[in-house]
Parts: structure tokens; sequence; C-alpha cells
């Protein structure tokens, strides 16, 4: 085989060329940390490692869902928390008003008082979130959700907005006014108990459920009439009576009722199943109550009845809210869960990722020294095979 003087410098710088190349990969490999500069240097490993970065990108979509669930959440739960302790106060105001001191003045001054409180607990329910969305408006988060000064008219709808925080966990964001402000129900939950224009003492006492199973949701009047007493259901029919005793329970369909007070002959008292009143409505009955006027017996046995049922309403509500606090705490108590099972699959990742791209330094530096050793090799060998000619022996 002939060996041309060209094919020999053709040899040569082709090694060098490749010597070059293998020195410049090794030193771009030091300077980014990185051991995969492109996708041909380890084809199965890129198509991991790309894989791999997508499930960390979507570990951080997660982290930005469960960090605005988390601000959203904390807010519902400081508003409900607010308007836990202003039902409080609804309260108390509710046991002043049934405290027959008080005088037509000072009842007004505390009907202004929960007007004003009904006001202030609109102003929670219309809450946003910082950033212009309201936190019970549902999906309908773009305008304010409540208004109205009798009662309250609903802008909002009952969806609520899942937020997915892990490949198999979603969470609600907020949850819907309607659920939370709305919706309530009168008397115990159960039923109420209304007085008509009655002209006796008696005024409602107690009313309890002590057997759900007999309670079938009708509507019964109670009546008086020679110190006794007869329930009849909505088609007349007598299903109960006996001798009215102050104090003592009447009882009939799972409900017992009891009086303070001496009913009138043909006094009677309305009981139905409870029907459903927003918390704003439950305030501005309470405000109606405090300005009925109490100047007679009966008119005091009336108000005292009505007040006995929006009390218990409103510690129906009371309780409502506190289960709605609770729930929201679930869901934070989820979100955390969450954040560190996202952190511990981020950090395997991770380390997958870092074991497929980063570099061994040591190995590194080791590798280019040896490369370095090699192109100067080749460079020495190269300039002496370039110095070799036929004519130097020649001369």
């Amino acid at each position: 085989m002939r060996v041309s003087t060209s094919m020999l410098a053709q040899s040569a710088v082709g090694s060098l060329q490749k010597q070059q190349a293998a020195v410049a990969k090794t030193q771009m490999q030091l300077a980014t940390g990185q051991r995969l500069q492109n996708a041909a240097d380890d084809p199965s490993g890129a198509a991991t490692a790309v894989g791999l970065d997508q499930a960390s990108a979507q570990y951080q979509r997660y982290q930005t869902q469960i960090d605005t669930a988390r601000n959203r959440l904390s807010l519902e739960e400081n508003v409900l928390a607010d308007s836990g302790t202003l039902l409080q106060r609804v309260r108390e105001i509710a046991v002043e008003l049934n405290n027959g001191t008080q005088s037509s003045q000072t009842r007004g001054i505390l009907g202004n008082e929960l007007r004003n409180l009904r006001e202030q607990l609109m102003s929670y329910a219309n809450s946003d979130d910082g950033q212009g969305r309201y936190l019970f408006g549902g999906s309908q988060d773009g305008v304010a959700p409540f208004s109205g000064s009798s009662g309250a008219s609903y802008a909002g709808d009952q969806q609520q907005r899942l937020l997915q925080v892990t490949g198999s966990r979603s969470v609600a964001d907020a949850d819907p006014g309607s659920e939370v402000f709305l919706r309530l129900r009168d008397g115990n939950g159960t039923f109420t108990v209304n007085s008509g224009n009655n002209s006796g003492t008696a005024g409602l006492k107690s009313a309890r459920l002590t057997d759900a199973s007999l309670w079938d949701g009708g509507s019964y009047t109670l009546s008086f009439s020679g110190g006794n007493y007869e329930v009849r259901d909505a088609g007349s029919a007598v299903i109960s009576s006996g001798t009215y005793t102050e104090g003592q329970a009447i009882a009939f369909r799972g409900v017992d009722l009891s009086f303070t007070g001496t009913p009138a002959d043909g006094d009677s008292f309305q009981v139905g199943a409870s029907g459903q009143r927003d918390v704003f409505a439950q305030i501005d009955e309470l405000a109606r109550i405090a300005g009925l006027p109490q100047d007679t017996a009966a008119q005091r046995a009336q108000v005292q009845t009505a007040m006995h049922q929006s009390l218990t309403a409103i510690d129906a509500t009371s309780l409502h809210l506190s289960d709605v606090r609770a729930s929201v705490g679930n869901r934070l108590a989820v979100l955390d869960d969450a954040e560190a099972q996202n952190a511990a699959q981020n950090e395997t990742t991770q380390a997958a990722l870092s074991s497929i791209r980063d570099l061994d330094y040591a190995e590194a530096a080791t590798r280019l020294s040896q490369q370095l050793t090699a192109l100067q090799a080749a460079q020495q060998t190269f300039a002496r095979v370039q110095g070799l000619s036929l004519f130097d022996y020649l001369r």
C-alpha cells in the first residue's frame, strides 16, 4: 500500500481536529456544568431529561395553584371568623332585646345597631381576594355577589372553582355565597312556631324535635280554649289535646313545645316546616322585632315567641358558619399535604435530572488533561511528519 505525503497530512489534520473538538466539548461541559450539550451526546438520556423537565414544570404549576388556593381560603377563613364574631354580637343584642327592662328608646338604639351589623356582614360577604375576584361569587366572581337593603340579592352562582394541586387531587378555592350566607333554615332548622294575633300572655319557651322519625313536615295549629289545648293538622283533624299547664310540654308528631304565661281563649300558634331565610333577612327580622310595641303583656308574649325563633335561627346560622370554616381548615390542611408531596416528588425528579445532565467535575477535569496531552502529542507528531521529505536525503 502506498502512503503519499498528502495522505499523511490529511490524516494528521483530521486527528488534530478530532482532538481539538473533544477538548472544546470538555471545556464547554466544565464551563456550563452540564454533561449533555445536545441530544446527540446521549439520545436516550436526552429523551428522559425532556420528560423529567415536563414533570418538574408541572410541579411548579401545582405550586402556583396551591399558593392561589391557600391565599383565597385563608381570606375566606378570616371572613368566616369575623362573621362568627359579628353574629355573636347579634345574639347578645337579641338577648338584651328580650329583657323586659328595655324601653322603646333603648330597643330603637339596639335595632339601629342590628341594621349596622347587617351592612357590615354584607361587606364581609362581598370580600375579594385582593385581585378583584370576589370570594363568595362562585364562578361569577367578577362582580360583588350580594346587594339589597331588605333580605339579599345574590349575583353569583353555586359553582366552586377546583384547582388541581397534585396529579390526583383538586381543591375548591372558596365556597359560593349561596351555601354560606343563603339557604339557611328558619326556627330550629326543622320547624318553626309563629303566634297569631293573640290576646293572652302565653309565649314560647322552648321548641324541640324529640323524634325526627315522627315529624312529617306538615302544618299544624295549636289552639287554646277553656284551659285546654288541641292540635289540628292541615285537614283540621285533631291529633293531640289535653289540659294546658304552664311550662309543661305539649307533644305531637315528635315535637315538644312549652310555653310561659296563660293563653286566652282563641289564642293559637302555627307550627310548620322550616323554610329558607338568608342571614341578612334573619338580622332584618330581629331589627323588626326590636321595633314591635311591648306595652301590654300580650304584646310582650308575642315578642317572646318571635324572639325565641330568631335566636334559635341565629344560633343555627352561627353553627353553620363554624362548619363551613372547619371545611376551609380541612382544605388548607390538604394544601399543606399536597405541597409536601409535590416538593418530595420534585426533589426526586431533580435528582434524576442531575444524574443525566450534571457533570462529574473530577472525571471531566481528568479527561480534559488526557485530551490536552493527546492533542499536544498529535501536534508534535504532525510537526515531525511534515518535516520529512525525500529531498532532505538528496541534499
